[in-house]
């Protein structure tokens, strides 16, 4: 299948093996995940996997992202809902282009009161308070922030802490979906793992996954996925014009 995969560890690597359940996350504004990535992890985790999650970044979580980028409010508010808008039509086409698999599609917030989610969230945010791991959270919430702007940019530490929010709302799925999803195994998945999510699969490291998690970097194919994108940003720019 036409994508590349990059388990976190051996047994990350086992768990994908099972085939049991995966939860794929995706994150609106980040360009990567286009309509042709998307057909084709679709396409993949159906074939590969008995039971599959699309987990989309809340509305929420990309306030958060934008405001990071040092966004005013009213901004980043009205940015993220576009973003949002745009994610969810790009997932209804990618699944129609990889012939209606069986999936099911939430946002993070959808999970935010089930008991597994709320256990894995306190968790995450006990390791929060841990001094090494903060500083790491901040760092990788700092790159992110600045991967998109100019070069030279910095955030503040107000927009870092702000930008946490995404990270502390995603890393229960990446540690814990297991739990959430109600599997005897489970592995979460996103194009580029980051050092805090990939911190809790470390053998040393004071804060663990939950058992039986895996987590995974897995990406559609560059070349395989170029061809449709120029005919996407047409359809997204049509859609933006619409609901903007």
């Amino acid at each position: 299948m036409l994508v590349d995969i990059d388990p976190c560890t051996d047994n990350c690597a086992r768990i994908l093996a099972a085939g049991e359940h995966i939860a794929l996350m995706i994150s609106p504004g980040n360009p990567y995940f286009s309509v042709s990535r998307l057909t084709i992890l679709f396409q993949w985790a159906a074939q590969e996997i008995k039971h599959v999650d699309i987990v989309v970044s809340d509305l929420q979580m990309t306030t958060a992202t934008y405001l990071a980028r040092g966004l005013p409010e009213n901004e980043a508010g009205k940015k993220a809902r576009a973003d949002v808008r745009q994610m969810a039509s790009r997932i209804r086409r990618a699944r129609q282009a990889a012939g209606d698999p069986d999936l099911r599609v939430s946002e993070f917030e959808d999970w935010t009161g089930h008991p597994e989610y709320r256990r894995a969230r306190a968790h995450v945010q006990q390791a929060m308070h841990d001094p090494a791991y903060r500083a790491l959270c901040r760092q990788g919430t700092r790159d992110a922030a600045k991967a998109r702007m100019p070069a030279g940019w910095e955030p503040t530490e107000q927009h870092i802490t702000t930008g946490l929010i995404h990270t502390e709302k995603a890393l229960p799925f990446a540690i814990n979906a297991v739990g959430i999803l109600g599997a005897s195994q489970a592995v979460t998945a996103y194009s580029k793992p980051a050092a805090q999510f990939t911190y809790f699969f470390t053998e040393n490291s004071a804060f663990r996954a939950f058992p039986g998690q895996g987590y995974i970097g897995v990406r559609a194919r560059e070349q395989e996925a170029k061809g449709p994108l120029r005919q996407e940003a047409v359809k997204d720019a049509r859609s933006a014009s619409r609901t903007g």
